[in-house]
């Protein structure tokens, strides 16, 4: 009996070790704890700007940022809604329409979308665009490249249209 008190004594003293009084040790999380953030997925680039528009869409920046053009188009239709510096809050503009001038197998060709009224937006102004126009659907889903051209508040902005993105998991 006295073998295994001094046996149970000596791994209690290891356990404890010779620091003293027993200290707190933090627990080590379990690897299934752990969260890796780059397994996370990031709704935000490296400017902080979402990576999407609240559609889902593919961001354009117009003006250095003053503003931005989300991008959303399937089979069936071409929609382009104006959002603020933060690509978050709709900007309802006076304009009509919008122009896409796009390039593809050394063909230019420009599009317009029709301004398409949403229900927040003020009498006279759109932040929302769409066309319905097959071929303007066919050219994007050809990957064109090209701009979109419009004015705010009396100012020209042009933003840049590219497929530098990857198309897997959605559609346009």
């Amino acid at each position: 009996m006295k073998i295994h008190l001094f046996t149970l004594t000596l791994v209690c003293y290891g356990l404890v070790g010779c620091s003293g009084p027993s200290e707190s040790v933090p627990s080590v999380p379990e690897p299934s704890d752990v969260i890796v953030m780059d397994d996370l997925p990031s709704l935000t680039d490296s400017d902080g700007h979402p990576e999407h528009g609240p559609h889902g869409g593919e961001l354009i920046e117009l003006g250095k940022e003053a503003f931005h053009v989300e991008m959303v188009h399937d089979a069936a239709k071409v929609s382009m809604f104006v959002l603020d510096n933060t690509a978050t809050i709709p900007v309802a503009i006076e304009v009509q329409t919008l122009t896409l001038s796009l390039k593809h197998d050394g063909k230019v060709k420009s599009f317009e979308l029709a301004a398409d009224r949403q229900t927040d937006d003020p009498e006279g102004r759109s932040s929302h665009f769409s066309s319905t126009n097959g071929e303007l659907m066919r050219w994007l889903d050809a990957e064109a490249e090209g701009a979109v051209v419009l004015s705010i508040e009396g100012s020209s902005y042009t933003g840049k249209i590219s497929h530098d993105h990857d198309h897997s998991g959605h559609d346009h």
